[in-house]
């Protein structure tokens, strides 16, 4: 018996390019569907798909890619790039659980599989959206799980309808769990996330945390007495997320860094859970969000960023080659130009990076978000 999941259509489009005419906030995002991303996501069910590492990335990569326009040969050939050079052998970890021990493993990562093979059996009776909306409300999300790669996951996962990846989305929230664990009830207010982000960066005075990985470091944030005591709340954070897109956005375009990156791709995918199940923006999760998002901020030494003019988004290209190409190509070409680049160079980050400032751009019509790729291209 297959999984229940609400029907969605089968035909590649290109990527819709044009800002929207309408507000962002009343946009649907477009499932993201291909006969042979399907066929492509099962094949990634006989991978090690643990979140250990980088291993769950390739569902999300070949999500992404396919969005973004690529085509039956172009997703074959991420899919064995892949599994050439990341991919692990399955393996299996803990035994069999039921449903009902969902709240006993969670923050366990070693009952992922259990957890995943549970939630994929229940899809059996149930359809597979309608069980996610019920687990989401059951486990909240904790979105610093797996350095912002677990909502990444499950909200490609949501748009491709894929019942194995829903299961492997929600089992990675559950068995990865890490909340910030900060109440933020007795923290003082900002009221803009630039505010709060310049409160901290004073704070920390460039403070640098040990770690190798994105969650290491957070992981130290977090237990940090002086992080706690000058990471403020967010007045209204369900009001605030254009501004924080628009935030993070220069945070990454200024520093590059790689957590940064994630932050970037972490709220693009924030967005879609939010479209996905609009009672997550309730104002409890909503501040577990910024404060994540501040968590990450800390841990990369909480750089200040360029005070930018109150009128807008107006940013002048980095470089002589991207303005030429900003003269010499209208702006569909130019994206079209970053969007090979990203699905030539085979690497899952910058086709996340890529998907995510596309659609980013597509809802919100922010150029900077082109300015950015085409900067980093002609670097």
């Amino acid at each position: 018996m297959k999984p229940t999941i609400s029907p969605i259509d089968h035909t590649m489009r290109a990527p819709d390019i044009t800002p929207a005419s309408t507000p962002a906030s009343t946009i649907a995002l477009r499932p993201i569907t291909s006969a042979t991303l399907v066929d492509l996501l099962d094949l990634c069910q006989s991978i090690d798909l643990r979140c250990k590492g980088t291993t769950n990335h390739c569902p999300m990569m070949l999500s992404a890619a396919c969005s973004l326009g690529a085509d039956t040969a172009q997703l074959q050939a991420l899919y064995q790039h892949w599994l050439a050079h990341f991919a692990l052998p399955l393996t299996t970890t803990a035994g069999h659980i039921g449903m009902h021990e969902l709240t006993a493993v969670r923050g366990q990562g070693h009952y992922f599989s259990g957890t995943r093979a549970a939630i994929l059996n229940q899809m059996q009776q149930q359809d597979a959206h309608q069980l996610a909306s019920q687990l989401l409300r059951a486990f909240p999300p904790a979105p610093l799980t797996l350095a912002f790669h677990a909502i990444i996951r499950l909200a490609y996962a949501l748009r491709t309808g894929h019942a194995g990846e829903i299961a492997s989305g929600l089992a990675a929230l559950i068995c990865g769990h890490l909340p910030t664990g900060i109440d933020s009830s007795h923290l003082a207010y900002c009221d803009s996330p630039a505010e709060g982000f310049s409160h901290i960066a004073v704070a920390l005075k460039g403070r640098m945390f040990e770690g190798r990985m994105i969650t290491e470091k957070v992981r130290v944030v977090l237990n940090d007495p002086l992080f706690q005591a000058s990471c403020p709340q967010l007045r209204e954070p369900e009001r605030q997320w254009p501004a924080l897109r628009d935030l993070v956005l220069q945070l990454y375009a200024e520093t590059r860094n790689f957590t940064a990156l994630h932050l970037l791709t972490g709220l693009h995918a924030w967005r879609n859970l939010l479209i996905f199940d609009p009672a997550l923006n309730q104002d409890a999760l909503a501040q577990e969000f910024w404060l994540s998002c501040c968590a990450a901020y800390a841990s990369i030494g909480a750089p200040a960023l360029t005070v930018k003019p109150a009128s807008g988004n107006d940013v002048q290209p980095a470089s002589q080659s991207v303005a030429q190409l900003f003269v010499d190509s209208d702006i569909e070409a130019s994206w079209r130009i970053v969007i090979q680049r990203a699905l030539l160079s085979q690497d899952d980050h910058q086709i996340k990076l890529t998907h995510a400032c596309l659609e980013e751009f597509q809802l919100s019509g922010n150029q900077d978000y082109l300015t950015m790729l085409m900067t980093q291209y002609a670097a």
